[in-house]
């Protein structure tokens, strides 16, 4: 019965809300990422983000800006009523993460998902662990969550079944959004042109079922773990060899740089706004491309107006102007370590000392959503720079206050880290805060957001108590 009224509602919200359907939830340059061929597909390339020159798509940045303390330009991807009206959905079904999700512990205990059938051919067994350098102390256990997992992304409900075949009985069922537990890629029936399947395990009545889905319906996740910790431990040799500073250009306070072309963009997709030059030699006349501001750099010496600085971030040594760098804020110490990976859409968080790495807590997220007006989280090592309990942001063309952001930590420009942001309501000709809202169904899915970084807010809350900025940094891999 719930799942004749799921498929109910999913009719009716497509005519009302065509926004909301999976053509919104997959942008067209974020379709999903190809079947995995081995286990190590994902973490084959070097954890350092070097970004190279790219054919950028056509970006214009026609976002209001404020200088404002405390409001930012819009910070949603797509109209925040598209998740409100996805997320209502779930949650009358009791389909979201709280209802299905299992996790790793439940998955260790599952002798029925580690079993082999023989008339199954098992391409790939998913038993991601974390390294033995990283040591578990997670803190934030609201929702469960499997260190590899399943994102369904077909519009309507899917069957899970029994075995690997159309035919078969049906186990349970899963919508859009939900992330299952995975276990093994398998060979199965061939069915809509492929015979690969996935064993996956969800809770349905409170208890765990596990079962096959078809490669049709959806993406594998992981939690990159190993590329995670080199990161982690790039940013500790480069602490360790010195204090690290960082670009400082937030709201063109230190000067609007000059322009690159004619887009929003340069060719490695950094943008404009917020950011400094950073030049090939030490002569504004030379080849430059931009260094976004909260991004670490290393100050190697002084050429008149220039400092000479190393960028890991891209692995190369660029002449930026003085304006845009305090030589007395910097890094000097790193305690403290959010990863956040835009392919996966996933982070975690860690304390690091000389002996240990601590990871404190791993949750899904959601980055910046490249397109015409909007932009990518970008990738690279930041500071983070600041805490703020909320923030408002605007309304696209309009200098009016849409909503606000919980528990935000900023690390770069206008880019924060915070929780599910809130539109006012409007009652009586006045805007009116209807409460902080915890839960977006379609976190954890697909870029969404305006660089920043989306949050359940629990979780945003968790690190806003737990972050200390003078000794932390912000990383996001791909």
């Amino acid at each position: 019965m719930r799942k004749s009224v799921l498929l109910l509602l999913t009719t009716i919200s497509l005519l009302l809300f065509t926004t909301c359907s999976y053509q919104r939830n997959v942008p067209p340059e974020h379709s999903p990422m190809p079947w995995p061929q081995n286990e190590n597909r994902l973490e084959q390339n070097n954890s350092s983000p070097k970004p190279e020159p790219t054919q950028q798509p056509e970006t214009t940045d026609n976002l209001s800006k404020t200088d404002e303390e405390a409001v930012e330009e819009n910070i949603n991807g797509f109209d925040i009523s598209d998740d409100e009206a996805i997320t209502r959905q779930a949650e009358s079904l009791m389909m979201t993460q709280i209802n299905t999700a299992v996790d790793q512990k439940e998955i260790a205990q599952l002798a029925e998902a580690k079993s082999e059938s023989p008339e199954n051919n098992i391409v790939m067994l998913y038993e991601k662990q974390l390294p033995a350098d990283i040591t578990y102390a997670v803190q934030y256990e609201k929702y469960k969550l499997t260190y590899d997992y399943f994102l369904v992304t077909s519009e309507n409900e899917v069957d899970i079944y029994e075995n690997p075949n159309p035919n078969d009985k049906v186990v349970c069922t899963a919508v859009n959004s939900e992330k299952l537990a995975l276990h093994q890629q398998v060979t199965g029936e061939s069915w809509k042109d492929s015979d690969i399947w996935y064993k996956v395990s969800c809770k349905h009545n409170d208890h765990i079922v596990t079962g096959y889905i078809h490669s049709s319906s959806g993406t594998t996740r992981t939690f990159q773990f190993e590329k995670m910790l080199e990161a982690l431990r790039s940013l500790q040799q480069q602490v360790a060899q010195g204090k690290l500073n960082h670009i400082s250009n937030y709201k063109n306070a230190n000067g609007a740089p000059p322009a690159k072309g004619e887009g929003a963009t340069d060719e490695y997709g950094m943008r404009i706004y917020q950011s400094a030059p950073g030049y090939l030699q030490a002569d504004t006349q030379a080849e430059f491309r931009y260094v976004p501001d909260g991004m670490l750099v290393r100050l190697l010496d002084e050429t008149g107006e220039f400092y000479r600085v190393r960028v890991d971030s891209f692995n190369q040594e660029l002449f930026v102007p003085k304006n845009y760098i305090d030589v007395n804020d910097a890094l000097n110490q790193l305690t403290q370590a959010i990863v956040v990976d835009r392919s996966q859409q996933n982070q975690a968080a860690f304390e690091l000392s000389d002996k240990e790495i601590r990871m404190v807590s791993y949750t899904l997220a959601t980055t910046g959503l490249r397109g015409q007006s909007s932009f990518e989280t970008p990738l690279g090592f930041y500071k983070t720079l600041e805490k703020k309990e909320r923030f408002q942001y605007l309304k696209d063309g309009s200098n009016e206050i849409a909503g606000y952001a919980p528990f935000a930590t900023r690390f770069c420009g206008g880019a924060y880290i915070h929780g599910v942001p809130v539109a006012y309501q409007e009652e009586g000709g006045e805007q009116v805060d209807p409460g902080i809202k915890e839960y977006l169904h379609t976190i954890g899915t697909f870029p969404r957001s305006h660089m920043c970084v989306r949050n359940f807010s629990s979780h945003a809350e968790f690190l806003y108590n737990w972050l200390e900025p003078a000794n932390g940094a912000v990383i996001v891999i791909e």
